[in-house]
């Protein structure tokens, strides 16, 4: 998991700067955190060429820093998008026509969001990385602000008779506004 350290510099300023008394007006945007989980491993189906399109789904749990945030700071985070990459047993993510990535806070709090689907239309080729842009990108601040947080792929097509793996990363965005 790669974190990136520019959202919590920049609220340490933020709250730093607002300590000194005076009045205070700032924003920022965060373009691009970052979380990849690596290796994720999927049982291949034997005879799945000829069962026609079959599901699977893995889940794995993430931990990451607890955002503990100062009242008065307007925050969104969004997920903008999913990258796959082919590790093993695979070169390509043509057998994919559907895919759904949701997200739900460990703390069992909440009821998590869907990040993105995919659906793969007829005659498109896929190599071996998939990009998929989240269509219509929803604020999870509220999923963020656990320290960790169970994402689950769901994956249904003419999925691989051999175990395979691949690497997933999504990429957030963020905004942030205080005035004090």
């Amino acid at each position: 998991m790669r974190h990136t350290t520019r959202l919590f510099l920049l609220l340490a300023l933020v709250l730093v700067a607002g300590s000194g008394g005076c009045t205070l007006s700032a924003e920022a945007d965060v373009p691009d955190v970052t979380v990849t989980q690596h290796d994720l491993s999927f049982t291949g189906i034997p005879m799945a060429g000829r069962l026609g399109d079959v599901a699977t789904e893995l889940s794995f749990t993430q931990d990451k820093p607890a955002l503990d945030l100062p009242k008065g700071l307007d925050t969104s985070v969004k997920a903008v998008q999913v990258d796959l990459i082919a590790k093993g047993g695979i070169s390509s993510f043509d057998f994919i026509r559907s895919l759904r990535v949701s997200m739900i806070p460990t703390s069992g709090t909440d009821l998590g969001v869907e990040l993105l689907s995919y659906e793969r239309a007829d005659g498109v080729a896929v190599g071996s990385t998939l990009s998929i842009p989240s269509k219509n990108p929803i604020n999870i601040l509220d999923q963020w602000k656990a320290s960790s947080a169970q994402f689950t792929i769901q994956i249904a097509g003419t999925l691989p008779e051999q175990d395979w793996s691949l690497d997933m990363s999504v990429h957030f965005s963020g905004k942030f506004s205080y005035k004090y």
